[in-house]
């Protein structure tokens, strides 16, 4: 890795390692810098403040006791700081008034005057003051330039995060540009990194992280997987830690936050042995969701604001509450989807209503979320989302009112876990429930309006594979589930999904094949067109995978149009594998898609 320089000069541009560095190198930009220190006891002047400390010291030790406050020994700055000695020292230099907060020793504050007139004397009780307000106000402030910095508390991020203010800052801006459409909990117009604890704030970065390469390593590929692995192990540290501590009279937002993305990442994108980590921390969350009130509505305030600016951040408050609800039980549910594990929420749990359209959670201001309410139109009261599965079962779905089509998500994966119900029961008892399976196939077509794309934006193509699967789900139950195979990672979802592939032969009925083609070209075109699958959810690549295990046998039997949307002719199997090996590799940065590359390596053999 690169020396970290987190100070840079103003005037030049040349970068230090540390705050004295830069300090003594901002004198040679000074026309007066020549000789402005004088010694307070003899005839000497100075142009560093170091050369006259050091000629105190030497020529007045007489009265060196009881003077201005004296830089900390190297070995006990670097204690205090949790740093290497070739490591940053932390804060920039950062004004305030008439005060400048220096670097790793909050003890280092100085007044401006002191730089031309000699160092104060400063008693004991001040320092302490001094060293508590430097440690409760001092922020770090990035150098870079990307888009709105993200300010980093000091007394949180350093030592406990192990990243820099450039690392977490660039980790937000991509968590932001590629992951948080698809657990769109965080409220990205009011997002303040400094107000959030570490854990949090590393789980969001080591998703980040899976979509860019390190700044302090020179952007070199393959840096930024290994910084989400080393923020995953800290943030799981400190959810561990910070557990421990916990207050259960609320719903403990930013812990379960954490545990949601760390999971995200142990499972999808880690994979292999940190899978077990995953489910444990998704046990954890349950918990903690549960005995919280998680999914259960924000009580009012007990004094309602009356400016609008508190009325939109109430609105936020409550949003971020009801989405994090809506992202556990997504979670919950897509576990039991890819693995074959029980639920641990019931959709009757949840019992907000449905969110609030996507413009109205993206206005950037109070007054511009003021507008957006003013002209919507609203055909209803909001809708409870157990009343919303109940209508959708019954399709009287022209009452409710427009939502975020995160919402629907949340719908699609509740029928898709009644479809591995419905095929685990009939396994079981021999019978099959014809009413069960209509009301299942009414639902997801009385859903498609609200779920299906109306652009292609990387949430309205999750939204459509979500529901492409659900449909799939519905016309062909899973070998796997009925078989009761039950996993614990997805690299055995993988395996298992590629070794019971050739069992699918029954799919050679027309009948079968006519009734699912539709859903399974859908996937054969999406992967065929997206060159850049950068704003992809990590799901949606195994859901694709499970579709081409589809076309490729209907291939192996001949099925005409199989795969004809992306140009594989009948029967024509090596060219399908061929096919898929290209549309894959473009997903080979991560784990999930090295793990689809093997299996169809498994498969041609």
């Amino acid at each position: 890795m690169s020396t970290y320089q987190p100070y840079q000069c103003l005037v030049c541009q040349s970068r230090f390692t540390r705050h004295e560095n830069l300090k003594r190198h901002a004198k040679l930009h000074s026309a007066s810098h020549q000789a402005s220190l004088r010694c307070g006891f003899c005839q000497a002047t100075f142009s560093r403040p170091d050369l006259r400390n050091r000629h105190m010291k030497r020529k007045h030790p007489e009265h060196e006791p009881g003077r201005a406050i004296q830089r900390p020994r190297r070995r006990a700055r670097d204690e205090y700081s949790g740093s290497s000695p070739d490591s940053h020292d932390g804060l920039q230099l950062h004004h305030s008034g008439d005060e400048m907060v220096l670097g790793g020793s909050p003890q280092m504050l100085l007044h401006d005057h002191e730089e031309t007139r000699g160092i104060s004397i400063i008693q004991s009780d001040t320092i302490d003051r001094m060293v508590q307000d430097a440690l409760g106000t001092a922020f770090f402030k990035p150098t870079h330039e990307l888009g709105s910095p993200v300010p980093c508390a000091f007394n949180q991020l350093i030592p406990e995060s192990d990243c820099s203010p450039l690392q977490i800052a660039r980790g937000c801006d991509l968590f932001f540009s590629h992951v948080a459409h698809y657990v769109p909990f965080l409220h990205k117009p009011t997002f303040d990194a400094a107000q959030l604890p570490v854990h949090l704030v590393l789980a969001i970065i080591c998703l980040g992280y899976q979509h860019g390469e390190d700044p302090e390593c020179d952007d070199q590929p393959g840096s930024g997987a290994s910084l989400s692995t080393r923020c995953f192990r800290r943030a799981n540290t400190l959810t561990t830690s910070d557990e421990g501590r916990l207050d259960m009279s609320g719903p403990n937002m930013p812990l379960i936050q954490s545990y949601l993305l760390l999971q995200i990442c142990a499972m999808m994108y880690l994979c292999g042995d940190d899978s077990a980590t995953g489910l444990k921390m998704h046990s954890d969350m349950i918990s903690l969701a549960r005995a919280g009130g998680l999914m259960q509505p924000t009580p009012p305030e007990s004094s309602a604001a009356e400016d609008l600016e508190g009325l939109w951040c109430n609105f936020i408050k409550t949003e971020s509450h009801k989405r994090t609800s809506f992202a556990v039980h997504q979670i919950d549910a897509l576990w039991y989807q890819f693995l074959s594990i029980p639920r641990c929420i019931s959709h009757l749990e949840v019992k907000h209503d449905l969110p609030c359209p996507e413009d109205q959670w993206t206005a950037s201001s109070a007054a511009d979320w003021a507008h957006r309410q003013l002209v919507a139109i609203y055909p209803g009261p909001s809708v409870p989302y157990p009343e919303a599965v109940r209508r959708f079962l019954s399709s009287e779905t022209g009452s409710i009112p427009t939502f975020d089509p995160y919402g629907a998500i949340n719908v699609a994966q509740f029928l898709i876990s009644s479809a591995r119900e419905a095929s685990g029961w009939s396994t079981m008892t021999g019978m099959l429930s014809m009413d069960r399976l209509d009301a299942l196939r009414s639902s997801l077509i009385a859903l498609g309006p609200f779920i299906r794309p109306q652009s292609e934006t990387g949430k309205a193509m999750h939204a459509a594979a979500t529901w492409e699967t659900a449909m799939i789900e519905l016309h062909l139950w899973s070998p796997a589930h009925t078989g009761g195979v039950v996993a614990a990672s997805l690299d055995a979802v993988l395996s298992q999904s590629t070794a019971l592939a050739p069992s699918y032969e029954f799919l050679w009925d027309v009948d079968t094949a006519k009734a699912i083609q539709p859903h399974v070209d859908w996937f054969l075109r999406y992967l065929d067109t997206t060159v850049d699958p950068a704003h992809e959810a990590p799901w949606a690549a195994v859901y694709a995978y499970k579709a081409f295990l589809i076309a490729w046998q209907l291939v192996r039997g001949c099925i005409p149009g199989a795969m004809e949307v992306a140009g594989v002719h009948n029967g024509d199997e090596q060219g399908a594998l061929e096919w898929a090996r290209n549309v894959f590799r473009r997903r080979e940065r991560w784990q999930i898609g090295k793990l689809i590359l093997s299996s169809l390596q498994q498969l041609e053999s």
